[in-house]
């Protein structure tokens, strides 16, 4: 989200601003299908009856580990904090649950913890550093510009380009990775949205939860190859089972495209943009 905001020149405040909705929308639908699943499949459930003082007693337990979201978004959106400023007050949150209030964390897990992020840290940049003569060889060849007046196309009929756009973002997100895609593509799908007619902010956020969408969905989701691993289970049941969350999914980030409150309501709220 940052890393687009940035190669996009959008205010990062009002991008994580306007995420929390579609956030919530693709939590509570995926919610609702798996318990829908796991209704009609029988699943075994908890001897504890649902209750508001269990839901209550579940929050109170979790509530201070909720706080380290809230100081992430919050001191963005906030204008407390950039978001260089706000990550570090996130991991200083973090630490500090953990090690003063939890006491789950001691010297072995943070120098894993550190490990892993200066090794994730490091891909991001590898990949910054490749997709800049990537874009500048599409550019050369046409590519990017064929894109643009291919969509450009169907800016007459707003639902039509509401459906190739979501289309197009899907299909680059099944092929390609989602980090590449952010910081090639996706500049080039904000700038056309935005030449018909639609919010910048908006189509960001189509942008990226499409092109995350795209890391679970074959034949190149990495997040669908390390599922599948994990719950050491084959490729293609993996894919079967995961059909009804991905059109989920992909209703929820077509209402995205199609309304705009979803993701603007919250932005404008905060005055974070006209």
């Amino acid at each position: 989200m940052i890393i687009l905001a940035t190669v996009a020149f959008l205010p990062v405040d009002a991008v994580f601003a306007a995420g929390v909705v579609p956030g919530l929308l693709v939590g509570l639908t995926l919610m609702l299908i798996t318990a829908i699943i796991a209704r009609r499949r029988n699943y075994e459930r908890s001897d504890e009856h649902w209750s508001i003082r269990r839901v209550w007693r579940s929050f109170v337990d979790c509530a201070l580990a909720l706080t380290i979201p809230v100081v992430l978004a919050g001191s963005i959106v906030g204008g407390i904090a950039s978001a260089l400023e706000a990550g570090a007050l996130t991991v200083v949150a973090a630490y500090s649950l953990g090690l003063f209030v939890y006491r789950t964390v001691d010297a072995q897990i943070l120098i894993g913890a550190v490990t892993r992020a200066f090794k994730t840290a490091g891909a991001v940049f590898i990949i910054i550093a490749a997709a800049a003569p990537f874009n500048w060889l599409l550019a050369r060849q046409g590519a990017l510009n064929t894109v643009q007046n291919f969509m450009l196309g169907f800016t007459d009929t707003p639902f039509m380009f509401a459906i190739m756009l979501v289309l197009l973002i899907l299909i680059i997100g099944m092929i390609m990775d989602a980090a590449v895609n952010v910081i090639v593509i996706g500049p080039v799908l904000i700038e056309v949205s935005a030449q018909a007619g639609y919010p910048e902010v908006q189509a960001a956020l189509v942008v990226l939860v499409g092109f995350l969408i795209g890391t679970v969905t074959p034949p190149i989701g990495v997040a669908y190859f390390t599922g599948s691993s994990i719950a050491k289970a084959r490729l293609e049941l993996v894919a079967l089972e995961m059909i009804p969350f991905l059109l989920a999914e992909f209703a929820v980030l077509f209402l995205m495209m199609i309304v705009s409150p979803i993701t603007m309501w919250l932005p404008r709220v905060f005055g974070l943009i006209d």
